[in-house]
């Protein structure tokens, strides 16, 4: 009961968070539809007044046999029933409007600040299950569930002013009598709160699985994987995964519907049977009183009341778990930003001090104790094997991780001492797993400098100096093609061919500190001998930092660091290092030899 309790308290701050929303967003919406709202909601009191006094002078003139009374009274009716009808349908429609245009500006501010918060959050919140599935939900429910709660709340406003005004009359008329209708569904409205609450934790607990249900649905449509699900034949393999997973959801929805029905059954008996003896009553009344028109507001306002409660019941159940706002309650940065500006070029070089790691929620030591200094200027390499900690050491060095302990000093300087965007924008990377943006050529190499996006120069010059500009030549549009297969009219490129571009794209920041973390990947032999020696001339004075497995580029930095469980094993040039023939010496070997022999041997 405590943690049903608490969550019911959460999600009534985010449903007060939702009309604070609603009211920052457009006030003057806001204030309209709530008058609109209110009025609309009195109608129906209005009509079932109108109704009994109609009903009871019609009776009245029946008895007295004034036919003249009779049509002035039906006339009157007719009159009255028919603007309170056409007032009910302008209501209407003014509500409809002001929710429209108020919850076109909802769902789009709501998914403006997703975004602004995703964009603001540490990579640690990308790289956790649990909390990336929050942020997947948030986004993949911005469009439709801010209009689900703003129409719940809005009909539940309504149906609310609706309830009171009439059970105002039914209290008035008897009061012990309309308060038992009233309180006849409450037991339902605890029934639906407790399954509401199942259902929301189960959602919640089951998240992984709709993602992992996604996926496969992902792998079996889209482009990129078709080759191989059609070669190893995994279409109907991941099918089968997927319809196992949704039956398991059927199940237990099923389960917990039918639950829900038979708690409910005797719950909604009762308030029929309540219902029932009340309109008994009124015939009762009517008997022994003869005030027809008692008997007909009173039948009209049981009907109202039930109805209303019926449709408060769920509206009030469905808002309870529509708990969208968990993206906005994530914390904030744990990263500090500094003041110091960063140079345009490095004065001294880059320090690690006694720096260790371990990734958030794990033990393990991703580096240890590690004690490294790169020299203004040079290009250091990084060798290892996967797992040594290589980009561990390039996520620190970004600030997209703190260390766990130790420092790292940027001349003589500690890194969180800096601003952290100008950190940034003093980093050019391009990363192992880099962005193929579906968007024209010119913006996937802008994109490294955004405040130089409009600058067709400077990215020409950079697609020249990085050897991007003659792909470019022969697309369609040129600089302007679209690239990938997301939009109309787009054109696909090569795994190499997106590289370059990402090449280009690191280029384009005149940075001091640039990292390449397997900027090689995917060229052969001659491309990669082109591109290292055009990123030596395009990064000639800045410090580089190099990951590679291809000795044939890594051979050319200017130092080479040997990782090993996450310290550093090894350090020269790549002379010294076969001559202590040791760990380096040892893979450039392996790879030589395995180099040769595929040359050696003759084609099939």
């Amino acid at each position: 009961m405590r943690r049903l309790l608490n969550h019911l308290a959460r999600v009534t701050s985010a449903w007060r968070r939702v009309l604070t929303l609603l009211w920052q967003t457009q006030p003057w919406f806001v204030g309209a539809l709530l008058v609109l709202t209110v009025v609309s909601g009195l109608v129906p009191s209005a009509q079932i007044q109108l109704t009994s006094s109609i009903i009871g002078s019609a009776a009245q003139a029946v008895r007295a046999s004034h036919p003249q009374t009779l049509v002035n009274t039906a006339l009157l009716f007719g009159a009255a029933q028919g603007g309170l009808l056409l007032l009910s349908a302008l209501l209407e429609i003014g509500i409809q409007q002001v929710q429209t245009l108020l919850m076109l500006r909802l769902s789009n501010t709501i998914s403006i600040q997703i975004m602004e918060k995703a964009a603001s959050l540490d990579v640690q919140y990308y790289e956790d299950d649990e909390s990336y599935d929050r942020l997947q939900r948030a986004n993949n429910e911005s469009g439709y569930r801010p209009y689900q709660i703003f129409s719940q709340m809005s009909m539940l406003g309504s149906q609310a002013v609706t309830l009171v005004s009439v059970m105002a009359v039914l209290i008035s008329w008897n009061w012990w009598l309309g308060l038992l209708i009233l309180l006849a569904p409450l037991p339902s409205v605890g029934s639906k709160l407790f399954y509401g609450h199942r259902e929301y934790a189960i959602e919640r607990d089951r998240a992984p699985l709709h993602r992992r249900a996604a996926y496969f649905q992902f792998l079996v449509t889209r482009a990129y994987s078709v080759k191989e699900i059609r070669l190893f034949r995994l279409g109907r393999y991941f099918i089968e995964r997927y319809k196992r997973l949704y039956h398991d959801f059927y199940t237990i929805d099923s389960r917990l519907a039918r639950q829900q029905s038979l708690i409910l059954l005797p719950y909604t008996l009762l308030a029929n049977a309540i219902a029932a003896g009340a309109q008994i009553y009124a015939i009762a009344i009517t008997i022994a009183t003869a005030q027809l028109g008692f008997l007909v507001g009173y039948i009209q306002a049981i009907s109202v009341v039930q109805g209303t409660m019926q449709s408060l019941l769920g509206g009030i159940a469905q808002l309870y778990q529509n708990n969208l706002f968990v993206i906005l309650d994530t914390p904030p940065s744990h990263i500090k930003s500094g003041t110091h500006r960063v140079p345009d070029r490095l004065e001294k070089g880059i320090e690690f001090r006694e720096v260790s790691f371990a990734y958030p929620g794990t033990t393990t030591e991703v580096l240890h104790d590690l004690n490294l200094f790169l020299r203004a200027g040079e290009c250091v390499a990084l060798v290892g094997h996967n797992g040594a900690g290589k980009t561990t050491l390039v996520k620190l060095l970004t600030r997209l991780y703190e260390p766990t302990a130790g420092q790292i000093l940027l001349d003589d300087i500690p890194l969180e001492a800096y601003d952290l965007d100008d950190l940034r924008r003093h980093i050019s990377a391009l990363f192992q797993d880099f962005v193929e943006y579906e968007m024209t050529a010119r913006e996937n190499i802008g994109f490294g400098f955004i405040e130089e996006i409009e600058n067709s120069e400077r990215i020409e010059q950079v697609a020249r100096e990085s050897g991007a500009d003659a792909l470019i030549q022969d697309l369609p549009d040129q600089y302007e093609t679209v690239l990938g297969r997301m939009f109309a009219k787009g054109a696909q490129l090569s795994g190499g061919q997106w590289q370059k571009l990402a090449l280009a794209r690191a280029f384009m920041r005149r940075a001091p500190l640039v990292i390449l973390d397997e900027p090689t990947a995917s060229l052969d032999a001659e491309s990669e001998a082109e591109i290292f020696e055009r990123m030596q001339q395009v990064a000639a004075g800045a410090t580089t930092l190099l990951i590679a497995h291809r000795f044939s580029t890594v051979r050319k930095a200017d130092r080479i660091l040997v990782i090993e469980q996450g310290e550093v094993a090894e350090d020269g040039s790549h002379e010294e290092l076969l001559r202590r023939d040791g760990t380096y010496a040892r893979l450039f070997h392996l790879q030589a030899a395995g180099y040769l022999e595929s040359v050696s041997s003759p084609p099939d």
